[in-house]
C-alpha cells in the first residue's frame, strides 16, 4: 500500500510539472504574439497565438487576440468567428464582446453590435468606452437622439475624451444644430489642437452655412494631418461639387474610393457629379450602388431619387424621395409634389 501511495504522489507531481511547464509556454507564446502584432508582423502574431492556442484549445486571451490580428487585416469574419469562439469558453469575457462589436460595426452589422455593447453595460454600467462606442453605432442607425444621449453619458464619465467630443459635434451637425457642434469641436481642438477629425467636421458645417472658401481652407487642414486619409478627400471633392469646381471634385472622390472602396458616401459624390455633369445613367448607377454599401448614407435617397427623375424613372424617383422624407434628409414638399 506505502509503494502504490508513493507512485499516485509522484505521478502528481509529474502531472502538476507538466501543466506548469504548458502554463509558462502559452505564456511565452502570448507575448511573442503580442509584440509581433504591436509591430504589424501578423504572419508571425498568427504563428504565436495559434502555437499557444495548440496547448490550450480556451486560451481566451491568444483567441481574442487571434481576432484582433484578423481585425486588424480587415478580415472582419475571421475576426468575429474568433471573438466567437472566445466567448463560447468564456461567456463573461467581455473583451471579446467588445472586439466582436467592433468586427459588426465594420461589416456594417449596426444590431449586432449594438447588442454586444448591451451586454457588455450590463456587466460595466459606468464605462464611458461603451457608451461612446453605442453613441457611434446609433449615428450609423441615423438614430442620433439617442446617439446624443450616449456620448453624453461617456463625457460625464470621461469629459476630457477628445474623440467623444468631436463625435458629439458630428452628430449635432447632422441634427443640424450647428452652434452647439462647432462648440464641440472647437473645445476639442482646444484640448488637441492636432485632431484631424475636427477640423474635417467643421469643414462640413462651414460647407452647409454655404461657406465653401472656408470648407476648403479647414478640411486643407485636416489633410495636412493625414494626406492620404479617404474621407478627408472625399469630403474635399464634395465641397468642391458645391464650388462647381467639378473635375476637382471628381479627382478627389476618385482617390477616396481608391483608398477605400467601399466607402458609400465617395459613391454618394461621385453619382452626385455625373448628376451635375447631366449623364443620368451613370448617376443612377453610383447612387444605387452606394445605397447597396450603406443605407444611412446622409441624403441618398434624395440623391437617388433626384437622380431617376431626370433619368425618367418617375415611378422609382417618388419612392426614393418619399423615403428620403422618412428619414428626415433634406427633401422640400416642392419636390414632391408632383409624387402622387
Amino acid at each position: 500500500m506505502k509503494s502504490n501511495f508513493t507512485f499516485l504522489i509522484i505521478l502528481s507531481l509529474l502531472l502538476n510539472a507538466c501543466g506548469a511547464k504548458n502554463d509558462t509556454q502559452k505564456q511565452r507564446f502570448l507575448i511573442r504574439g503580442n509584440e509581433a502584432l504591436s509591430q504589424q508582423d501578423y504572419r508571425e502574431a498568427t504563428r504565436f497565438f495559434s502555437e499557444a492556442i495548440k496547448i490550450d484549445s480556451c486560451y481566451t486571451s491568444a483567441i481574442n487576440n487571434l481576432g484582433i490580428v484578423y481585425f486588424e487585416q480587415a478580415q472582419y469574419t475571421k475576426a468575429i468567428q474568433e471573438y466567437q469562439r472566445a466567448i463560447q469558453c468564456d461567456p463573461e469575457y467581455l473583451d471579446a464582446y467588445m472586439n466582436r462589436s467592433n468586427a459588426f460595426y465594420e461589416r456594417r452589422e449596426y444590431y449586432s453590435a449594438l447588442e454586444d455593447l448591451k451586454f457588455v453595460e450590463s456587466k460595466i454600467p459606468d464605462s464611458s468606452t461603451v457608451y461612446f462606442r453605442k453613441g457611434l453605432v446609433k449615428a450609423k442607425l441615423r438614430r442620433f437622439d439617442e446617439a446624443l444621449q450616449e456620448f453624453n453619458k461617456a463625457l460625464e464619465l470621461d469629459s476630457g475624451n477628445v474623440e467623444t467630443l468631436i463625435n458629439r459635434g458630428s452628430v449635432k451637425y447632422y441634427m443640424h444644430d450647428l452652434e452647439a457642434a462647432e462648440a464641440d469641436l472647437k473645445k476639442a481642438l482646444d484640448l488637441d489642437v492636432e485632431q484631424s477629425n475636427a477640423y474635417n467636421s467643421l469643414a462640413l458645417i462651414e460647407e452647409q452655412r454655404g461657406n465653401y472658401d472656408k470648407a476648403l481652407e479647414l478640411v486643407n487642414t485636416a489633410l495636412t494631418y493625414e494626406s492620404l486619409q479617404p474621407y478627408f478627400l472625399n469630403n474635399r471633392g464634395f465641397i468642391y461639387l458645391q464650388k462647381g469646381e467639378l473635375e476637382k471634385a471628381k479627382n478627389d472622390i476618385d482617390r477616396s474610393i481608391t483608398l477605400d472602396s467601399k466607402n458609400a458616401w465617395a459613391y454618394r459624390n461621385k453619382g452626385w457629379y455625373y448628376y451635375q455633369k447631366e449623364q443620368y445613367d451613370q448617376s443612377v448607377k453610383l447612387l444605387a450602388h452606394a445605397l447597396r454599401l450603406d443605407e444611412f448614407v446622409s441624403n441618398i435617397h434624395l440623391y437617388y431619387g433626384l437622380a431617376l427623375r431626370a433619368a425618367g424613372d418617375e415611378t422609382a424617383a417618388c419612392k426614393q424621395l418619399f423615403l428620403a422624407k422618412e428619414n428626415k434628409e433634406d427633401v422640400t414638399d416642392e419636390l414632391l409634389s408632383s409624387c402622387h
